[in-house]
């Protein structure tokens, strides 16, 4: 292991496919939300467009200043769930 490198166990690579999965599933209800071609069914498309890229991204990048004072976020408690 390199030096500075953070060990991840088994459980936490079954929460990162299982947040992965749910991910792409709110960027295809994104997709059918754009399918009315309507304001009012385009802006929760966004949305659901905006979140579940940034939460991909966040599932393989996570940067050293969020996780140390945002780390809140990496647990279903801490988005509110």
């Amino acid at each position: 292991m390199k030096p500075g490198a953070v060990k991840i166990s088994a459980r936490d690579v079954v929460w990162r496919i299982i947040n992965f999965v749910v991910s792409a599933l709110w960027i295809v209800a994104a997709a059918f939300h754009f399918k009315d071609k309507t304001f009012q069914s385009a802006m929760p498309g966004i949305f659901l467009l905006v979140v579940g890229t940034a939460s991909i991204v966040f599932e393989f990048w996570r940067p050293r200043a969020i996780l140390e004072n945002c780390y809140f976020l990496w647990n279903f408690m801490g988005r509110g769930i």
